[in-house]
C-alpha cells in the first residue's frame, strides 16, 4: 500500500511536532507555533480566575473584573490603551468565565510587542478607574435587562437551575441586577489581588513569529509575576442526576415565541465518554438547522 501524501490542509494543522511548549519559573505555560502563511499573530490564553470564586452576593464579579482590566493600567489610561490598539489595527479583550478568565488578541506580527505589553499591564497592573467602573456597571445592567426578555437566555438559565440545584453551575456568570449593583471598586481590587496570578495560566501565540523570540518576550513581561495569595482550583461538589424528569415553565409577558430546552447531565470532562457524547450532541442539534433535530 502506498502511503498517502500529506495535503496542504494537514500540513497547516497544528500538532506536537510544530508546537513549542515552555513552562516559566512561575509555572505559566507558554505555547508557540509559527505560521508564516499570514503576516498576523494571534494571542489567546486563560488564567484561573473564574466565577466559581464569587460569593453569592457578588455574582458577576469575575466578569466585571475581567471587563475592567483594560479600562486603565498604571502605565496607560483607557483612551491611551485603545488609541494604541487602533493605531496598530489590533484588538485585545479579556472575558470572565466559570472556571477561568480568558483573553485574546490579534494584530500584525510586527505589533506583537504591543500586544504582550498591554496584556501584561492589564493582567498585572489594572487601576480600576471609578468612572470606568460605573460605565461598565451601566452596560452590564442593560445587558441583564435584555437577558430578562430573551426567551433563549432565560430558558438556558432556568435549565441550569433545575439540573444543578445547590451547585455553582446553577449561578449565572453575568450575575443579577442586584448583585451587579452591589459590587464596589474595592471588590474588583480584592478579586484581582487574590485570584489573578501565574498559577494555572496558559498563553498561546500563533503566527508569523519565531518561537524563541516570542518566549523571551513573554518571559520578560510575565516571568517574574508572583501571587502567594492565589488559591488552588476549587473542587466542585458532586451533582447527581435527577431521579425523575423535572420541568419548569417561565412566563415572559408580551412574548409570542418560546424556547424549549431538553437535556440531561452528561459525563465529566475527564471521562472517556465525554468526547463521544459531545460529538453526538453536536450531530443532534448544536449546529442548529444543520443538526438532526435542528
Amino acid at each position: 500500500m502506498t502511503p498517502m501524501k500529506p495535503n496542504s490542509l494537514s500540513l497547516s494543522l497544528p500538532g506536537p511536532d510544530d508546537i513549542h511548549r515552555w513552562m516559566l519559573a512561575n509555572d505559566i505555560v507558554v505555547l508557540v507555533r509559527s505560521n508564516f502563511n499570514s503576516p498576523s499573530v494571534v494571542v489567546n490564553g486563560y488564567l484561573m480566575a473564574g466565577s466559581l470564586f464569587e460569593p453569592n452576593e457578588r455574582l458577576g464579579l469575575a466578569g466585571f473584573t475581567a471587563n475592567a482590566l483594560l479600562r486603565g493600567t498604571e502605565q496607560r489610561s483607557f483612551h491611551e490603551i485603545y488609541d494604541n490598539l487602533e493605531s496598530a489595527g489590533a484588538n485585545l479583550h479579556v472575558n470572565g468565565g466559570i472556571h477561568t478568565t480568558g483573553f485574546g488578541s490579534k494584530a500584525l506580527a510586527e505589533d506583537l510587542d504591543l500586544l504582550v505589553e498591554l496584556l501584561a499591564e492589564a493582567l498585572r497592573q489594572p487601576t480600576f478607574p471609578a468612572e470606568q467602573i460605573e460605565l461598565l456597571r451601566a452596560r452590564q445592567l442593560t445587558s441583564l435587562a435584555i437577558r430578562a426578555q430573551d426567551t433563549r437566555e432565560m430558558s438556558s438559565l432556568t435549565f441550569d437551575q433545575i439540573v444543578y440545584p445547590e451547585h455553582p453551575y446553577a449561578r449565572p456568570e453575568d450575575g443579577y441586577p442586584e448583585t451587579i449593583q452591589a459590587i464596589t471598586r474595592e471588590d474588583l481590587v480584592n478579586f484581582h489581588q487574590v485570584h489573578y496570578g501565574p498559577r494555572g495560566m496558559v498563553i498561546s501565540i500563533v503566527g508569523a513569529v519565531e518561537p524563541g523570540e516570542v518566549f523571551s518576550k513573554v518571559e520578560n513581561l510575565l516571568g517574574d509575576w508572583q501571587n502567594p495569595e492565589q488559591p488552588l482550583p476549587l473542587k466542585l461538589p458532586p451533582n447527581p442526576s435527577p431521579e425523575e424528569p423535572l420541568t419548569r415553565k417561565v412566563d415572559l409577558p408580551g412574548k409570542f415565541q418560546a424556547d424549549l430546552v431538553v437535556g440531561v447531565i452528561g459525563p465529566e470532562r475527564r471521562s472517556q465518554d465525554f468526547v463521544p457524547a459531545a460529538l453526538g450532541n453536536n450531530i443532534l442539534g448544536v449546529f442548529g438547522m444543520m443538526g438532526r433535530i435542528g
